[in-house]
């Protein structure tokens, strides 16, 4: 999808399902008398729901927008630069934030903030996640003590539940902004689920996984994440590589490491390379204590043929593929690629990839160094690449929840939700983890949960999710007009299209605060990052 837009929206179809949502009390799409017939007999929210998107796909219902055109003109404002550093290294700016960072030095001077996130006072998310989830301060020898086994089944389904819940609420609370968005790049990259049956070790050494492969390397090397996640029993039992030993090698484990992890699908490898490699990765275990060990006499005796490369026997063999895996010029450019689209926009020129694969191979994967390059190219801040991403359904949640400053007492609810929207957290169906760009997720089934969302936080049924009574209080007091220009400014930087305001003067003159907000988190622009 080229990178293109227009103010009133991405697509007709997500504009006219987004007002009608968000305008009509209830149901949710009050019918057009004019053009449709009463039904015989009510229709339930959901039923009106679809029959308009049903609508709108056929073309019975015209949707029709001015085109879209690749933005030109000058380039970004001050103001547009930070803005557009906190759509994309953050999930979104809270209200006043853009103007906080203009005081405080500008977007370069967060961005270098963020690049140090040990050294970032994140005093919130540090007592609050420990106390609601004591799990995020033990090892794994005291996870093993605590969630392994059958006898622990009602812990471990707490944990498939927490795990998620914990991702979500430190997304919402960490001023470590940059670090949670790279952590949900790497989390997808490096894909495991978590099964939740204690039948899978995984379902509670994902825990560990998230904090000591993920977490921990997120701005450290490419090589160290890669060899962490290699050796960690969440990825050794996900793709099997435990059950390979000698003369009965599985497949999956080097197949996966080379397609998604480091080169890219069918790049200078063929199914003998997967062969040898598997043979070579025979002996990769764990032990009874959760620990990596390596197992010689479950491992394939004898030199394997690699890559017009000789791999010694042992453990060395699986150690070296790795080392020329992860300094080999292909996954340079495989990862960069993903980085720049991640980072950049959903089609990242070949020259920005071969810029910044250039500087992930001469610093050998400092990941720190090859988020600059990116940051610091003329492509991140140009203005063709503003506001050109769609929102995947964890980033719209998290952002939803950051820009009305909710309180996010209990996430279980939105976990739900965003299985409802197709990406439940370390539920990923396949190892390739979630897509970020806009065509996995511009799909009028997901969006309506999005709407759904929006309406339910906005009136504060979302359970165990409040919005702040002074978040709703300031706009009451405003005739409205003011409500209006103020809550467009505070979530969306004045940056709204004619058919969200169109909505929002239809509601503002009964005072409908809840409605207001939910047309704007609704809405065509919330959904651009």
């Amino acid at each position: 999808m080229d990178c293109r837009r227009n103010r009133a929206g991405l697509s007709g179809l997500l504009a006219v399902l987004a007002i009608a949502f968000v305008v009509h009390p209830s149901p949710m799409f009050a019918e057009d008398e004019a053009n449709v017939p009463p039904p015989a007999k009510k229709l339930t929210e959901q039923q009106i729901l679809q029959k308009r998107i049903a609508e709108a796909l056929s073309g019975r219902r015209d949707i029709s927008t001015p085109k879209s055109q690749t933005l030109v003109g000058p380039e970004l404002s001050e103001r547009e630069k930070v803005m557009h550093v906190l759509d994309r290294m953050s999930y979104g700016a809270k209200p006043g934030e853009v103007d906080e960072v203009l005081k405080n030095g500008g977007w370069q001077a967060w961005v270098k903030q963020q690049m140090d996130p040990d050294h970032i006072d994140d005093a919130t998310a540090d007592r609050v996640i420990p106390q609601r989830f004591p799990w995020v301060k033990m090892d794994i020898h005291e996870l093993q003590k605590d969630y392994n086994g059958k006898e622990n089944q009602g812990e471990i389904k707490q944990m498939h539940r927490e795990l998620p819940e914990m991702v979500f609420t430190q997304a919402v609370l960490s001023n470590r902004q940059f670090k949670e968005v790279m952590c949900d790049f790497w989390r997808n990259h490096f894909c495991v689920d978590n099964p939740g049956t204690y039948e899978k070790s995984r379902s509670w050494t994902d825990a560990d996984y998230e904090k000591n492969v993920i977490r921990k390397y997120v701005f450290g090397k490419f090589g160290d994440m890669l060899f962490a996640s290699a050796r960690h029993p969440a990825m050794l039992e996900y793709l099997d590589n435990k059950l390979s030993y000698k003369n009965n090698w599985n497949e999956n484990y080097a197949r996966e490491v080379m397609e998604l992890h480091t080169l890219g699908a069918d790049r200078d490898y063929n199914n003998l390379d997967v062969q040898e490699l598997s043979k070579a990765l025979t002996g990769w275990t764990y032990n009874g204590n959760f620990e990596f060990v390596f197992n010689a006499e479950e491992a394939q005796p004898g030199i394997k043929y690699w890559r017009h490369t000789q791999l010694p026997t042992g453990m060395e063999g699986g150690i070296k593929a790795l080392q020329v895996l992860t300094t080999d010029p292909l996954t340079a450019n495989f990862i960069s690629l993903k980085l720049c689209r991640y980072l950049v926009n959903d089609n990242p020129s070949p020259a920005l990839v071969s810029k910044v694969a250039s500087v992930f191979h001469q610093t050998q994967g400092d990941l720190p160094k090859v988020y600059m390059a990116i940051i610091e190219s003329p492509e991140f801040m140009s203005r063709e690449n503003y506001r050109c991403k769609f929102k995947t359904p964890f980033q719209f949640c998290v952002s939803a929840c950051r820009t009305t400053q909710a309180k996010v007492k209990n996430a279980e609810y939105v976990v739900n939700v965003l299985r409802k929207m197709g990406e439940p957290v370390y539920d990923c169906p396949d190892p390739t983890g979630y897509f970020d760009t806009a065509e996995r997720w511009m799909d009028a089934g997901v969006l309506t949960s999005r709407w759904q969302f929006a309406w339910d936080l906005a009136r504060g049924s979302a359970d165990g999710i409040a919005l702040p009574e002074s978040f709703i209080d300031k706009y009451k007091s405003l005739k409205p007009e003011d409500a209006i220009q103020k809550i467009i400014e505070d979530m969306l930087e004045g940056e709204v299209g004619d058919r969200e305001l169109v909505a929002m003067k239809d509601v503002a003159q009964s005072n409908d605060i809840p409605r207001m907000l939910s047309i704007v988190l609704g809405s065509p622009s919330f959904q651009q990052r």
